[in-house]
């Protein structure tokens, strides 16, 4: 019988352990662990090579290998998250730990075994947050109207806008009663609005007061095409040459003086 040949088992890599300090790993849900584990594979990269291994007692304590081949590119990607120099997506993947830690009221830290300190900190519940005015301004929000009501004299509306639900929207009860007519139907609201925001840079809507509105046609862009195409129109070379400037300013003025677009 000819002998199998021997398997030759995979070199060894390093190894990284991340600990969040708030955890267990008797009380971390697994919805939480593997939104974790997604964001420290989008950090390190090289998504092949980093392995799962095990989860240790105490503080909960993620531990995963890197192949010895990915080693290298991981060790340099690991620095330049930690000295703030990093790729979009390994920035982005530090700041949505980050943020989860914060939310768990947790704090995280990334280690190498065999390399002394810590490799990466997150502040977490730590981190300082940046705090931001709101903002009072003329605007308008596009949306449908789902629910419009209230039983004092002012009256309260629901705008579903973007897949939400926004309820922080009143009006008198003269333009509500207007509204009422345009139930389940494509409006833009004009008025004023007080927004806020985070230390992440998303805005969030606080109040807003409609003093007006019009409603929106809902047909589809295709509809649409065709009655811009039915309009009659006398298209010259002179046309052209007057959108094109529009579009990219004068000749001779310059690139970005109108913005580049």
């Amino acid at each position: 019988m000819p002998r199998k040949p021997r398997q030759r088992s995979p070199r060894p890599g390093i190894e990284y352990r991340f600990k969040i300090d708030a955890w267990t790993p008797d009380t971390l849900p697994m919805s939480r662990l593997s939104e974790y584990m997604a964001e420290l594979a989008q950090l390190l990269g090289e998504k092949t090579a980093v392995h799962f291994r095990r989860l240790l007692p105490g503080s909960c304590v993620l531990v995963h290998r890197i192949d010895s081949e990915a080693s290298p590119k991981v060790r340099e990607r690991v620095k330049s998250v930690r000295l703030g120099v990093a790729p979009s997506d390994a920035a982005r993947a530090y700041k949505t730990i980050n943020r989860l830690l914060r939310d768990d009221n947790a704090v995280g830290v990334l280690r190498a075994p065999k390399e002394r300190g810590v490799v990466i900190r997150f502040p977490g519940r730590e981190e300082k947050q940046e705090t931001f005015a709101s903002v009072k301004q003329f605007g308008s929000i596009d949306g449908i109207i789902t629910w419009v009501g209230g039983s004092d004299q002012t009256a309260h509306i629901t705008l579903e806008t973007e897949g939400q639900q926004v309820s922080r929207i009143y009006t008198t009860r003269a333009i509500a009663k207007d509204l009422g007519r345009k139930l389940f139907e494509p409006v833009r609201l004009n008025g004023r609005g007080k927004w806020s925001r985070d230390s992440e840079g998303t805005w969030a809507l606080i109040d807003f007061k409609v003093e007006s509105f019009e409603g929106l046609d809902d047909a589809p862009l295709s509809s649409v095409v065709n009655q811009l195409r039915a309009i009659p129109t006398d298209w010259t070379d002179e046309s052209y040459t007057e959108l094109d400037s529009l579009r990219r300013g004068p000749k001779g003025g310059g690139r970005g003086k109108n913005g580049g677009h």
